[in-house]
Parts: C-alpha cells; structure tokens; sequence
C-alpha cells in the first residue's frame, strides 16, 4: 500500500487523510453514491490508488472483510448465481456453530440467499457460466465461448476480445492479479505436445492479448480451471508417455503471473507409491495449496487424504489434515472463521471445525442442492472500463492534486 503522504499530497494535510481513512471503511454501494457529490470527488474515488486502498482495507481489518464478503454459489436446479452473507448469519445467531441439535430445522437456521441476476442480465438468451474470481471480479463463459467480466459490486461489465488463438471450453483458464503490476490477468492455455503449452495472457489494464508459449513437457492437463494462490495459477498436469494419457496425474504446473514462467510443484509423495488412489483434485484451503486423493480402503469404501502445502512451492511442507466426515466428494469454499471451514461435502454446505473434528450443516433457504461452483466474493471498486497507461510519476502527481482538493 502506498504511504498517506503520496495519497493526500501533503503529510500535514490531516483532515485529507482521515476522509480517505473513512471512505476507505465504506462498502462499494456507499463509495459510488460519493462519487456523484462532485467531479473531483468523483476522480479521487475512482482512481486506482484509492481502489487498491479500499480493497486492502478489508484484507487488514477483520471487521471490514466481514461487511464486505460474500459466498457467491450456483443451484443445481437452476444454474442461477446466488449470494449468502455469512458473517451476517453467524453473528445473528452466535450460538449456531456450537448447536449440535441440527433436526427440526427452522426459518432462523436458514441462510437467505440473493440471485445475482445482473450477472446474467445482459446476456438473457444465453448462459453465462461462473468460471472464477479475483479482486472483486467474476469471470464467466457465456456458452459461444465469450469470457466475460463482471463486478456485481459496481454493476459493471465487460465482454473480452477474442483471444488470438481459438480456445475452447476445455483449454487452459484461470484468473489472477499480478502484483508486481498491479494488473488483472485472465489466462487461456493449450497442451502442444511437440511444443510444449502456449497461453494467451489477456491484462485488463491494457485491454490486449498476448501469447506466449512454455517449454513444459506434459501430455495431458487433469483441472481445466487454474487455481490461484500466492500470486501464481496452478493446474494438474500429466508428464507420462503419449500412451498414459488417461493415467492420473503426476505433478503440479504452477503459471508464475508476474514472470509469465512455468514451473513443477511435486505432489505429495504418498501419491507416488498409492495404487489405490482413483482421483486427485486440486484446490484451496484458506491461503494454501491442497489435493485431495481418492481412492479405496481394504473393504472396498472410498477414502481419501486431504493434504495442504503450508509452504508455497516447498515439497517437505506438504501437511495431511484429519476430516472425519466419510464423504466421497470435498472440497474448501475458500471460507472460514477463527473455529470452522465453510466445506461443501457431495451437493451440500458444511461448516467444519478441523480442532474438534465436528461440523454443522448448512441450510439455504430457497437453495437445496448446490451447483459446481462456489466461492467466496470480497466486494470492491476495481473497473473494467478501459484506461490510458500512464508512468507511475504522472499517476501520483494526478492522485496528489485530487486529493488535496477534498
């Protein structure tokens, strides 16, 4: 984050540095309805020094993050996307994590849900498909292969140029924020076997597609969907021989987005030796790598090990995480409290507690079953409206003079 005296222009200039303060605590919708008090009002608050300082906001303060974040999920029934505010919920009803009555569910045990349904406004006669998130943006697949973006927050959306290379559904995607930048990065990538992987890096700032291609030796790709941690995208990938196509997969491909380079991250070792392992998934569990693996026990039942990496792109860190549900289908939302995992288990939500090895369902209401999709939404002021690049002098000087003008 940039020093107060870069963004008032004037270290002494207190009263400038407490309205950037306070309107840096606000949610979206309140920030936008400031922007139309005046046009240097309007220029201070969409600038992307303040986005950035509006956005950190809630990653350094817990009670920020907890007005700002949302579950956003599909419905199996009507593949629509609906939002839950959780924090909401559970500090309504402080005493449901440590309820172990979970029958007779009432209307208070439910969590309301909202259909986002400006993500779909705009695109009526066809259906958009919720592939990731980052910063406050949904990228979504319209079904003739447009990705589109959108940040439900400020009710702004943005149909990308057509990538240089014809992807399909099943290429490569993933979505990322390149710090070293400050740039949004929406990948698409294709397996050459005689060429190594070629991806297409669209940045949002610049409004323009690049390729590039990575000497990779792989045959075969296991997550169509690049998972984004520390900074980097990463997929499943399978290094076998042409004819162990369909083997599973082998190692971890991780996307560096601020050097655009590839390198291998090992999976667990156990996997190397499991023959009993059936199926690797890779995810998220709270700001860390995981996989989970598959498979059978003695008895013919699917088990599974869920592992998380502690230390990103180190092999010894790999850590085994007891989860005593046996279900065959897991995964982390990418929620959490102090005490529980928001984890979704086959078609439904639980929240569960690691320490104790107990849980409590989660009940939607209008929701029953949910879709494929889940992920956890931190509102925010990022635009998808194009904009000149400028030197960063230029930028501060221009953000100084706003500022002062408050």
């Amino acid at each position: 984050m940039e020093h107060h005296g870069q963004l008032t222009g004037n270290p002494n200039g207190l009263q400038s540095e407490i309205i950037i303060k306070i309107f840096a605590r606000l949610p979206v919708k309140s920030v936008c309805r400031f922007k139309c008090v005046s046009k240097p009002w309007r220029s201070l608050l969409s600038h992307p020094s303040f986005v950035k300082v509006h956005f950190n906001k809630a990653i350094e303060n817990e009670d920020v993050m907890h007005q700002r974040r949302t579950v956003i999920l599909t419905a199996y029934e009507d593949k629509s996307l609906y939002s839950l505010h959780l924090d909401e919920f559970l500090n309504r009803n402080d005493a449901y994590l440590n309820n172990d009555h979970v029958d007779n569910v009432g209307e208070d045990d439910l969590v309301a849900a909202t259909e986002l349904a400006f993500v779909h406004s705009m695109h009526r006669e066809t259906l958009v498909y919720l592939i990731c998130h980052c910063n406050g943006l949904l990228l979504c697949q319209l079904d003739r292969w447009d990705l589109y973006l959108v940040n439900p927050a400020t009710r702004e959306s943005k149909i990308l140029p057509r990538t240089p290379k014809p992807y399909r559904y099943s290429s490569l995607c993933g979505f990322g924020f390149d710090h070293s930048t400050d740039e949004h990065k929406v990948v698409c990538g294709r397996i050459n076997r005689d060429h190594g992987i070629e991806f297409c890096v669209y940045t949002l700032e610049t409004n323009y597609w690049r390729v590039i291609r990575q000497d990779f030796n792989c045959v075969s790709c296991d997550t169509r969907l690049g998972i984004h941690v520390n900074g980097d995208l990463h997929w499943l990938m399978n290094k076998g021989d042409h004819d162990e196509i369909h083997e599973l997969p082998s190692t971890i491909m991780s996307l560096l987005l601020d050097k655009e380079e590839v390198r291998e991250i090992p999976l667990p070792h156990e996997h190397a030796i499991d023959e009993d392992i059936h199926m690797i998934e890779l995810g998220v569990f709270r700001e860390w790598l995981c996989v989970i693996h598959y498979g059978c026990d003695d008895n013919g039942q699917t088990s599974y090990d869920f592992w998380v990496m502690k230390e990103h792109g180190v092999k010894e860190s790999w850590t085994k995480m007891r989860v005593s549900i046996p279900l065959h289908d897991i995964s982390h939302s990418g929620f959490c409290t102090k005490s529980h995992d928001l984890m979704v288990f086959d078609d439904r939500l639980v929240m569960y507690s690691f320490d104790e090895e107990s849980s409590r369902d989660l009940s939607i209401r209008g929701v029953e079953n949910i879709g494929s999709c889940l992920t956890v939404y931190l509102d925010s002021l990022v635009s998808l409206r194009n904009r000149p690049k400028t030197s960063s002098k230029k930028t501060s000087v221009k953000w100084q003079r706003r500022a002062r003008k408050m």
